[in-house]
């Protein structure tokens, strides 16, 4: 019986295995049965797959064109050459860079440029754009130098085309790569290759004109040669945007601007930056809109800038890529004077025809001082021949509280709302400004010396710890006391200076000076809405979308802000005393006295010294200039600032004139009497009689002859010597 119990248990063991194996197999053998015959078409599909690839097929961003559909930007084939990280053998990538780069041969794409864009690309599955707008040439060397180049493609990509070049480059705005959007949302279905807009109406309006990416199926072999291609899925392109503009008045305005600067450069050789704009009075259309120095989009293109390119617009002075229409903040000068005016005639605080004393210097400490010893003026002397004493006085009677809630009906001091980026707010010193701003002065300022304080009494407590007798405690006590009374009285002078109202600053604000920054599409918002009846709308540059079908998606209409509660009678007048600043001994005159009667200009004239590093006090200016046309029945308005122009009627006035002329279809005066012998003739034909009582009807302007000399210095504000007063930084 012994040993047959061994025996039994080994057949028990093995009988166990092999049941243990004939399971296994049979597992095997049921799953291989399940993929060869229930699951053959799922692996037959997942095997093919392998050898296919899908391709993004770029989509072309949609068309821009202007008013009368004169196209502005558009596309174009472009040859790029891409990196595939899939293609690429681990021992071959410093080879194929190295090959790449000799066949290149680009200064700006080097092996370590390169190679830094591998190592900071987290999408290894996604190809990476080395160079954008290669030549056929290098296609040609690169296909004939395929076998030492694994993974690197040429690819065919629509690209942006500008056929007038530069022309409206800051409205436009460039795209380039996308780099910190892909973090952003909104921007989850783009690639590390993508162009996206990033300035001007090609950022705003970015979701319409990008457009949607098509794909390509195509069957490669083992080294992703491709074999043939299977399907693809069209891209749909971009929608087409109609703007506002009109191309030949932005043609106009450019050319204008730059013979302008290139002239006034001669006499002041720092005018080489400013902006102009042109609305549409009714609308509040942009026409045109320049900006100096400009920008070519192209330039930034999905290409690396080379270091001449990035000095001109990031680090030379002044830089070129802040469009300065809607992004610097620019002290107004005498261009504010009517908001003045009008905050005086609506506060009942003066008439049309009620006359101030200018002596030359206004009587009120600090006596900030004319340009001029105008005499006896009324309002709209003051406006035509920009009297800074005149408006002084009318800044004490309105008071800030008046001029602010003028100032903020006609939109200074806040966003427009233009459909442009980066736009600034700008800086309108009105009470509730005030309030906050030295709120917050008053906390630093007490801070500050606190701090000081604190300092003081701890050197003073260790030096009075160490003293050897109590007669010198009480010397270094009296000291400390001292000391904290000094800083004490520092306190209260540097409170009641920088966190007060002064009356100063009143009338520093009533001439356009002071803390008063706008940007230049403020300033034509103001003016616009001066001309349409004080009804101001908000600016836009895009008037419809359309769809590649031609369906308008969208279309913008004018959108009215607000109305103004100035009286109707006040515009009125406000607009005859511009109108008078175009006439003869108007500041204006010398730029529209040829004009015909039927398109009278109404203008203002401006002369700002912006108190800002670069500028020499009562030396440095800025010229502004403001105005409407016809003045009857206005169509047009403009505005516009030359840095360092000095004045505005003898810089960018130069430019308006041009803007005026093309609109209007003006031809070249004939020969005519000039301004001077014409102002004599009509001298000796009638006299000057008083104005009447009667608002309505305002008085002609005295005719005293504009020459160059006067023309040059017309509004020049000069703030009180001595009185440091301090000019607050740009608003952005």
């Amino acid at each position: 019986m012994g040993p047959r119990k061994p025996n039994i248990l080994l057949q028990h063991t093995l009988h166990l295995y092999l049941g243990v194996i004939i399971f296994i197999f049979a597992v095997l053998f049921l799953r291989l049965a399940w993929l060869q015959l229930i699951q053959t078409q799922i692996y037959k599909t997942k095997a093919v797959s392998n050898t296919m690839r899908w391709i993004a097929v770029e989509a072309s961003r949609g068309e821009i064109i202007d008013n009368q559909g004169q196209v502005l930007v558009t596309n174009r084939p472009v040859f790029n050459i891409s990196l595939n990280y899939l293609g690429l053998k681990n021992q071959d990538i410093d080879q194929v860079i190295h090959n790449l780069v000799g066949i290149l041969n680009d200064p700006e794409i080097t092996f370590e440029s390169i190679k830094t864009l591998l190592e900071g690309q987290n999408r290894l599955y996604e190809p990476l754009v080395i160079k954008r707008d290669v030549s056929m040439e290098v296609v040609t060397v690169i296909e004939e130098q395929r076998r030492d180049l694994p993974g690197v493609s040429v690819e065919v990509h629509p690209q942006r085309s500008y056929p007038y070049g530069s022309l409206a480059g800051h409205l436009l705005g460039y795209v380039h790569s996308i780099k910190e959007e892909l973090d952003q949302p909104g921007f989850e279905d783009y690639s590390l290759n993508d162009l996206v807009g990033k300035t001007g109406i090609e950022k705003v309006y970015e979701k319409y004109l990008r457009g949607q990416k098509g794909y390509r199926q195509v069957e490669v072999t083992s080294l992703n040669q491709p074999i043939r291609e299977v399907r693809e899925i069209p891209p749909v392109s971009g929608q087409k945007l109609v703007l506002t503009l009109d191309l030949k008045l932005q043609e106009a305005m450019e050319k204008s601007f730059d013979e302008v600067l290139a002239q006034v450069q001669k006499k002041y050789p720092k005018a080489k930056a400013g902006g102009a704009v042109v609305l549409d009075v009714k609308t509040s259309k942009v026409l045109a809109m320049v900006s100096r120095p400009g920008i070519n989009p192209d330039d930034f293109n999905g290409k690396s800038l080379s270091q001449a390119q990035a000095d001109y617009y990031f680090r030379n002075s002044p830089p070129a890529l802040r469009n300065r229409v809607v992004q610097g903040s620019y002290v107004p000068g005498s261009t504010f004077k009517p908001i003045t005016g009008m905050a005086a005639l609506s506060a009942g605080q003066v008439s049309p025809t009620e006359k101030i004393i200018c002596t030359g210097q206004y009587w009120n400490p600090p006596k900030i001082k004319c340009w001029d010893v105008h005499g006896q003026v009324d309002y709209y002397k003051a406006i035509s021949r920009s009297c800074n004493v005149y408006f002084q006085e009318m800044a004490r009677r309105a008071g800030i509280e008046q001029i602010g809630k003028v100032g903020f009906e006609f939109g200074l001091g806040g966003r427009t709302g233009i459909d442009l980026p980066f736009e600034s707010s700008g800086l309108l010193p009105h009470v509730g400004w005030q309030e906050k701003e030295f709120a917050a002065r008053r906390e630093k300022i007490n801070q500050e010396i606190d701090e000081k304080l604190e300092e003081l009494t701890k050197a003073y407590n260790l030096k009075i710890a160490e003293a050897a007798t109590s007669q010198e405690k009480k010397r270094l006590e009296r000291e400390l006391n001292s000391q904290k009374k000094v800083w004490e009285q520092e306190r209260r002078s540097r409170l009641d200076f920088y966190t007060k109202w002064h009356d100063y600053d009143t009338y520093n604000t009533g001439i356009g000076q002071g803390y008063n920054q706008f940007t230049i599409i403020q300033l034509a918002n103001y003016v616009t809405t001066l001309a349409n009846h004080g009804q101001r709308h908000k600016p836009y540059v895009v008037e419809k979308i359309i769809d590649a079908e031609g369906n308008v998606v969208e279309e913008f209409r004018p959108e009215l802000v607000m109305t103004t509660s100035v009286a109707p009678a006040v515009l009125e007048e406000t607009r005859k005393a511009m109108t008078l600043t175009t006439a003869p001994g108007g500041t204006a005159y010398g730029l529209f006295w040829h004009f015909p009667k039927e398109i009278k200009v109404a203008a203002k004239t401006g002369t700002a010294q912006p108190g800002r590093a670069g500028y020499v006090k009562n030396k440095d200016y800025d010229g502004l200039f403001i105005a409407f046309a016809p003045a009857d029945n206005p169509q047009i308005a403009f505005a516009g600032v030359i840095e360092y122009g000095y004045s505005g009627s003898g810089s960018v006035g130069l430019v308006a004139k041009a803007v005026f002329e093309e609109y209007f279809g003006l031809t070249k005066p004939q020969p005519q009497p000039q301004p001077q012998q014409q102002q004599q003739q009509q001298q000796q034909q009638q006299q000057v009689t008083p104005p009447p009582a009667s608002v309505s009807q305002p008085p002609a302007a005295e005719e005293t002859p504009v020459t160059e000399e006067n023309e040059e210095q017309a509004e020049e504000e000069i703030e009180p010597e001595g009185e440091g007063i301090e000019q607050p930084e740009e608003t952005e």
